[in-house]
Parts: structure tokens; C-alpha cells; sequence
């Protein structure tokens, strides 16, 4: 049975891979139409090839941070091309490896940019009530990192807290316009963001993250499981939080 209809628009940002691409493709396997966003073209069209419907995948390329201050211009243009929007998945980001004696102010004021702002500039342009349908809701990816802060995830933590707590203060004020407002906050996922960590720290790190998971280091397809049922309407009487994924790890 499908959680959604082809009337309800959905737009994943960061859609080109990893949790965003797995996240597309459920919503359109589903029933809904997909709006796929991210900043390469190529990969979004080799996922269209992919999905169930690609009648109901619409590719839109677009890097959100260099137009950071269009960006509710451009969730307008989005409704009048596509109608009325029915959900935001918010999966585009950064991850990082850090500490205190290597925190470099350019570098944290980019990332603060990338991880914080320009969802908050996405969350601006859809709660406009011409924007969205009554009853459908935004989702954005935290981190268990926001939750529970760990060495090395200094900046890269602070940001997703800060995202899950603004989140959070949305939530109620879109409440009563019919608007659901939710934050997923994954652990260790197997994407290009473990890769590169892997390769930063080594295999001996991998292995002892791997200990910490009693279900093992989840997939793409785990998060959007979850991220499918938070914009469906069966989750109509939840809004405001912020669940932690973590493989029996948190």
C-alpha cells in the first residue's frame, strides 16, 4: 500500500547519494512525486533511471549554498512549476572531523553556513502557507552527534544541535498552520560521509565504531524508512522532535 499519492509533491535536497538519493527513491517507490534536488545534475538523472516512476521524479539541479540568499525565492518558483508542496526532506550537508586546536574561524563560519543556515533559509521558504499543503510537514537531517557530543564531531555537532533546536521552535509555531516539523539525527550510516571519515582515521577506527553498534552500521535505506513515515500522514500527530537512529548505540 502506498503512504503517498502522486499529487503530493515531495523535495529531497542532496539527492544525488546517500541518504537524500535513498530517501528520493522510497518517496517515489511510495506514490509521491519527487522534486530531486542537488548540485550534480548527472547522478539526480542516473537516480531517475533508477527509481520506480520516473514520471514522478523531477530533477532539479541546484547548489544550495552558493544561492543561500534565494533560497526561499527558489521554493516559490518550485511551487509554481510543481503546485503545492506536500513535504521537504533536507538531506544535503557536510560532515566533519575536527577539534578545538585545529578550529579555524573561516572554515567554522562555512560549515555553521552550510549545516545551519541554509536549511533555515529552506525551512523560510516552505512554511510560506502559499507554498505548502495543510497537513504535510518538513524533515531535516540532524545527528546523533547534536544529541550526544563526541571527540572529534566539535563543530559538526554544534551545528546539527543548533538545527534540532531551531527545529524544534518551528515546530510550534507551524503547528497551528498544519505544518509537521521533524529532525532525524542518524548515527554512523554507510555513505560517502563514513568513507571519507574511514579514510581520515584509519580502518582501526572503523573497527571500533563498528563495536559501538549491537545492529550493525546502518544503511541509507534505514534512515529513509523512517524519514517516509515522519511525512506521511499515517505520523499526522507527530511534530517537534528529534529521533535519534543509532543502532542501539545512544
Amino acid at each position: 500500500m502506498n503512504l503517498f499519492s502522486p499529487e503530493q509533491h515531495i523535495l529531497v535536497t542532496g539527492a544525488s547519494s546517500g541518504i537524500g538519493r535513498a530517501c528520493a527513491l522510497l518517496c517515489n517507490s511510495l506514490g509521491a512525486s519527487v522534486i530531486a534536488s542537488g548540485r550534480n545534475g548527472e547522478r539526480l538523472h542516473a537516480a531517475q533511471a533508477a527509481c520506480d516512476c520516473p514520471s514522478r521524479w523531477h530533477v532539479e539541479t541546484k547548489d544550495l549554498q552558493a544561492e543561500i540568499a534565494g533560497l526561499p525565492q527558489w521554493i516559490s518558483e518550485l511551487r509554481q512549476k510543481y503546485g503545492k508542496l506536500w513535504g521537504l526532506i533536507h538531506a544535503a550537508g557536510e560532515g566533519r572531523l575536527d577539534s578545538i586546536a585545529s578550529f579555524d574561524l573561516t572554515e567554522a563560519a562555512r560549515h555553521m553556513e552550510l549545516n545551519f543556515l541554509v536549511p533555515m533559509q529552506l525551512a523560510k521558504g516552505f512554511s510560506d502557507r502559499r507554498h505548502f499543503v495543510r497537513g504535510g510537514a518538513m524533515l531535516f537531517l540532524s545527528s546523533a552527534s547534536a544529541v550526544h557530543p563526541e571527540k572529534g564531531h566539535c563543530l559538526y555537532g554544534a551545528a546539527k544541535a543548533a538545527l534540532a533546536a531551531a527545529m524544534r521552535a518551528v515546530s510550534q509555531e507551524m503547528a497551528p498552520r498544519g505544518l509537521r516539523v521533524h529532525c532525524l539525527a542518524p548515527g554512523w550510516i554507510r555513505t560517502p560521509m563514513l568513507e571519507t571519515a574511514i579514510e581520515h582515521m584509519g580502518e582501526s577506527y572503523a573497527a571500533r565504531e563498528k563495536e559501538r553498534y549491537p545492529l550493525g552500521i546502518g544503511e541509507p535505506e534505514d534512515v529513509a524508512r523512517m524519514a517516509a513515515f515522519l511525512l506521511s500522514d499515517k505520523a499526522r500527530w507527530i511534530t517537534g522532535q528529534n529521533f535519534v537512529l543509532g543502532g542501539g548505540c545512544y
